[in-house]
């Protein structure tokens, strides 16, 4: 088990989703070393002015997920590259199981396994 945790960064690609991004970042910002970056594609509701209420960094990019990706991994600080979709709720433990995992040797890589509630 490793005892000091690798700073995470969090990217969330985006585009109008401000009813639900608020919720999606409080629960990630409850963990200590967690950068979240919300990768805006060029929302027209108010997702952008939410986020920015929160504190994330909020990353504007050309529409289309791998420019979103791809910029918000640019703006990362991150020691480990971790990208969510807005709807999607990491398990108990996540900052915990990704460094344990990426310290296995040879590991580069890793998914959590898709639940529907």
């Amino acid at each position: 088990m490793t005892n000091t945790l690798a700073t995470i960064s969090i990217i969330i690609p985006v585009l109008n989703e401000a009813a639900m991004i608020a919720e999606a970042i409080a629960r990630l910002q409850s963990d200590s070393g967690i950068e979240v970056i919300v990768a805006d594609g060029g929302s027209r509701d108010r997702t952008v002015e939410v986020v920015l209420s929160t504190g994330a960094k909020v990353v504007s990019t050309p529409d289309g997920r791998a420019a979103q990706m791809n910029l918000g991994a640019a703006a990362a600080t991150g020691e480990i590259l971790l990208f969510l979709h807005v709807d999607t709720r990491l398990p108990d433990g996540y900052q915990q199981m990704i460094c344990d995992t990426l310290a296995t040797s040879g590991v580069v890589a890793g998914a959590f396994e898709l639940g529907i509630d």
